[in-house]
Parts: structure tokens; sequence; C-alpha cells
């Protein structure tokens, strides 16, 4: 055999088994390369959050009902609207179906008294009381607050008391004292500038120990006045006006008078 012939044979050979080797070696690569995608997924999946199983399905709201309770709301609105109508009416039919209001509510809201007119040097009329004086200035209540005014900006005070009625004893009234019984009599003017309705006196008799022992009243006799009710009544006082009174006080023996006091009630009426 020719020695050139052996020589490609075995070139041949050597050829062979590295192309052999070249293949065996893509092959391990491209499995090691699967095998770390693989890696590589199972880590990506180890990562992400858990999959949320619901085991009950949401309610669902029926068709037509509403997503909040709507009936309380309506029926607030329905019963607001419905007083507002009423006060509307009221003012709409005119000045004789407004309820009238007793002197004594008004008497229990707290304005201030509009006693003094203060007159500034600008020209400007101040209506109030004057609460703190000082040779400084004044501190003055109005109905607005209090203002601090200074002296020298003043140019007049003067005093403005509105019209009222006053009633008051003329004198100690005169006692009666029997065993069974007590008679008190005096007499009382209104010293204000305003008619005095309904004037009643009181009288209080009390032990030596501060104990009320009796309590009794009497309506004095005075003017004959018939009011805008229809009311028609004789113990009217006007400005300037005097009466008499006289009371009758039942005793028993048990009964220590020590000494008593009076009141006298009235009210304001048109």
């Amino acid at each position: 055999m020719n020695k050139y012939y052996l020589t490609f044979i075995l070139t041949c050979q050597i050829m062979s088994q590295e192309n052999d080797t070249q293949s065996a070696d893509s092959l391990l690569g491209t499995q090691n390369q699967e095998i770390q995608s693989l890696a590589d997924s199972s880590k990506q999946q180890k990562m992400l959050p858990d999959i949320r199983v619901l085991d009950q399905k949401p309610a669902k709201l029926k068709l037509g009902d509403p997503f909040f309770e709507l009936k309380s709301s309506i029926n607030t609105l329905t019963k607001q609207m419905d007083s507002l109508k009423q006060v509307i009416s009221i003012y709409e039919e005119g000045k004789g179906a407004m309820p009238t209001i007793d002197e004594e509510l008004l008497n229990l809201i707290k304005i201030p008294q509009l006693r003094h007119r203060i007159e500034l040097q600008n020209g400007t009329i101040i209506n109030g009381e004057i609460i703190n004086e000082n040779q400084l200035g004044i501190i003055i209540q109005t109905s607005i607050g209090q203002l601090s005014i200074e002296r020298d900006r003043i140019v007049e005070i003067i005093e403005d008391i509105s019209p009222t009625a006053k009633v008051e004893l003329m004198n100690e009234p005169f006692i009666n004292a029997y065993p069974d019984k007590e008679e008190i009599t005096g007499s009382i003017k209104n010293v204000g500038s305003k008619r005095a309705d309904f004037v009643r006196v009181i009288v209080n008799l009390w032990s030596p120990t501060t104990e009320l022992i009796h309590q009794d009243s009497v309506f004095i006799s005075g003017e004959n006045k018939k009011y805008f009710t229809g009311i028609e009544s004789d113990t009217a006082l006007e400005p300037g006006a005097t009466s008499k009174f006289r009371l009758v006080i039942p005793l028993s023996e048990e009964d220590d008078i020590s000494y008593r006091t009076y009141q006298i009630r009235w009210e304001v009426y048109k």
C-alpha cells in the first residue's frame, strides 16, 4: 500500500474524530443553556406573589337599589321643607297672625339698657350704658359690644331712661293684730313713667328663727282698664297715681310672728 494513501486515510480519521468532538461539545453546550434557562424560569416563578383564590363571590346590588340609604335623608328634608312653608305662610298672612310675646319673656333676654346718650365732637351719637368711668374716659356697653371713648372727645352725656312702671310703698303698712288674724293696710304709688297693670301686694309673715309662717296677697283697687285681649280689670295704676290696700291673714294660736316683709308685683299689657 502506498504511503501517501495511508497518510490520507489517517488524516481523514483524525478530522472525523475532531468533528465528532465538536458536535459533542456543541450538544453539551446547548443542554447546559436549556438547563440554565429552566433554572432562571423557576427562580422567577418563586419571586412572583401567590395568586389569591376568592372563596366567595362579591355581593351585587339588585337592579334599581341605591348604593346608600336615601329614605332617612329624604324624610328629614321633607319635614324641614314643611316647617319652612308654615313659617312663610304665617309671615304672608299679615300681622294679625304673629303670636304675642309676654313682656316677662322679653325681660329674660339680656339686652343692655340704653340709659345714656353720648354726643361726640364729630357729631356721632352713641346710645348705651356707662359701665366704667374715670378721668381719662369712659367704657360704654352698647347693643354691639363695649366701646372705650376718650374724655376729650365727649361733648355731652345725657341720661335717657326708657319709660317703665315702678310701684313702691308710700309708708310702712299699719298692722292691727288680733288673736286669730292680722289686718294689714297701707298705700302704694306708681313712681314710674308707665302704667302698671294687675298690681298685687304680697305679705310674708316670719318667725323669730326666719321661718316663713304665712304668705298671702291682695290686688289693689285702681283704675278700670280693658285690654286688647278682651280682659277687663280695675287693678291698673297710672304713673303718679296712688292706691290703698287691705289684707287680712288668718292666724292660729301656735303662730309666733316676729316680723313682716312686703313685695309688690305688677305686669305691663296693652
